[in-house]
């Protein structure tokens, strides 16, 4: 059956349509108010919750790592966007799977991914000046430090139950909400010039706070 000109228009678009949102898929981001909003809200609700639904908690952290360090991993082979997605759906739902059925997993995959996008470079930054690393081997040093600080935190964090959950919660609950709210504000509909920009030191005592306020929350209620 032969398609009119038309027809074939149509189903162009349509695959057209299919592979943009698949190139999107296979490179997510948070990005957009409505985006920000949810991970906001859904941070805060971790935050302060984090002990009573912690495995679903995990879980999605876990996938979210498994999904966005796959990526990472293998952005410079040219797998396609197919390729890619596949990956990183795998490597997501392998590693929220871990984190439900191995809770101590669960909480050194949550506990790394914190460490690397929040503190590694910062501790990257501090040993380079102590021991005098060259600016051109900064790079791979900043990784190796951004790697091994990650494990080490995790592993250590393993061994503990209880308080690591409600402390891994509270504490990525928090930075998260705070990381949201501050990629949202630029982009709000409402003119809001007024909110300080992400690198103000303001943010750190407010993550902070809001981590300590979790851990508080979490830790007078009765475990159930």
């Amino acid at each position: 059956m032969l398609l009119t000109a038309e027809q074939a228009n149509a189903t162009d678009m349509t695959i057209g349509l299919g592979k943009d949102l698949l190139a999107q898929l296979a490179n997510i981001k948070f990005e957009g108010v409505l985006l920000c909003v949810i991970g906001m809200l859904v941070a805060g609700f971790i935050c302060l919750e984090g002990y009573g639904i912690y495995k679903a908690a995990l879980s999605v952290i876990g996938f979210c790592v498994g999904f966005t360090h796959s990526h990472n991993i293998l952005a410079g082979l040219n797998l396609g966007d197919e390729g890619m997605l596949m990956i990183q759906a795998i490597a997501g739902l392998a590693c929220a799977a871990l984190a439900v059925f191995y809770v101590q997993v669960g909480v050194g995959l949550a506990v790394y991914h914190f460490v690397q996008n929040n503190l590694a470079s910062i501790l990257a930054a501090a040993l380079a000046e102590k021991l005098s690393v060259p600016q051109i081997l900064f790079p791979v040093f900043a990784a190796l430090v951004g790697v091994g600080a990650g494990i080490a935190c995790g592993l250590l964090a393993m061994k503990a139950t209880r308080p690591a959950i409600v402390i891994v919660t509270a504490v990525i609950g928090g930075f998260a909400a705070v990381n949201f709210f501050t990629q949202m504000a630029p982009q709000f509909p409402v003119d809001l010039h007024f909110i300080p920009g992400p690198e103000n030191p303001l943010w750190a005592f407010v993550k902070v706070f809001l981590a300590a306020a979790g851990v508080g929350v979490q830790g007078i209620k009765e475990p159930k």
